[in-house]
């Protein structure tokens, strides 16, 4: 990829945000970056003050996990403005007291999940993962090396894109695997923590891909290599990587921008249309 594609698609998130400010969110501003719970954990992370507990861990991971399959709109509906946790998600997970949860059933978590509308066909064995895995898991960490961000931290000594980290706590087999994560949730859970890093889930992958941004030869981007192709747009912009997933996500969400999406797209509506070779293709044959 040419110096000259990656710096006018850099030029074109830049488009992306502002059209985001101006007319998509202008009237939802809670849904902006500045006021996300991923730029609040980044922020919290950055000046130190307080450590993540082994409870900022658990919510980190259930808020992850119910950000698959799920329109993260109507789950953080209810978040708090200041901090931007989700009282009705937290309530349900006992503010995430361990003794307390070890004490629920994966069928109870999920009723209650259900009941405010955020359950999906993964929610039951997200529960079972959480409850006889995961969890101790994390308390095996905390009790290795004093914090679960002390053994973090040695991957990152070793690999500081938090590549490694990712990977160790995303494939199977590993002593850290962690259950129902695959690499964007794993993402997504240290996002939640604080760590700044994009999540290459299906929009990202999507957007970058070959019909759209064309920032790879690829329709579908791999998960590392839009990790990286964001990381590169984020030093381009001199921006936060997670604030630049951000934008690039919100362009595409459902209940956010709704502009790029893989069904309905909203391509006469979009800045970056005469870049898209999807919207191009499609008016050339009708033409």
């Amino acid at each position: 990829m040419s110096d000259t594609s990656i710096r006018e698609t850099a030029e074109l998130v830049s488009a992306m945000e502002e059209h985001l400010k101006s007319e998509l969110l202008k009237d939802e501003p809670d849904k902006l970056w500045e006021n996300s719970f991923i730029r609040k954990q980044i922020e919290k992370r950055k000046k130190g003050k307080k450590p993540f507990t082994l409870q900022d861990h658990i919510r980190a991971m259930v808020y992850s996990m119910l950000s698959s399959g799920n329109r993260w709109a109507d789950v953080s509906k209810n978040a708090d403005s200041v901090t931007g946790c989700i009282s009705d998600v937290d309530k349900i997970f006992y503010n995430y007291d361990v003794e307390k949860l070890k004490k629920c059933s994966p069928k109870q978590l999920r009723e209650n999940i259900k009941k405010i509308h955020c359950g999906t066909q993964s929610t039951l064995k997200q529960m079972e993962a959480l409850l006889s895995v995961n969890i101790d898991r994390l308390i095996f960490l905390k009790k290795e090396f004093g914090m679960v961000d002390t053994y973090y931290q040695k991957l990152i000594d070793i690999d500081d894109t938090l590549k490694t980290l990712v990977v160790v706590l995303s494939t199977p087999g590993s002593i850290a695997k962690l259950e129902q994560m695959n690499v964007a949730l794993v993402c997504e859970y240290l996002r939640n923590i604080g760590y700044d890093i994009p999540k290459p889930d299906r929009h990202i992958c999507r957007i970058l891909g070959s019909e759209h941004l064309a920032l790879s030869d690829k329709k579908e981007v791999p998960p590392f290599e839009a990790f990286d192709k964001v990381v590169e747009l984020a030093e381009l912009m001199g921006k936060p990587t997670a604030e630049v997933d951000y934008i690039l996500w919100s362009y595409c969400a459902d209940g956010y921008g709704e502009i790029c999406k893989k069904k309905n797209a909203k391509c006469k509506e979009c800045i970056a249309k005469s870049h898209c070779k999807k919207y191009n293709n499609k008016n050339r044959r009708k033409n």
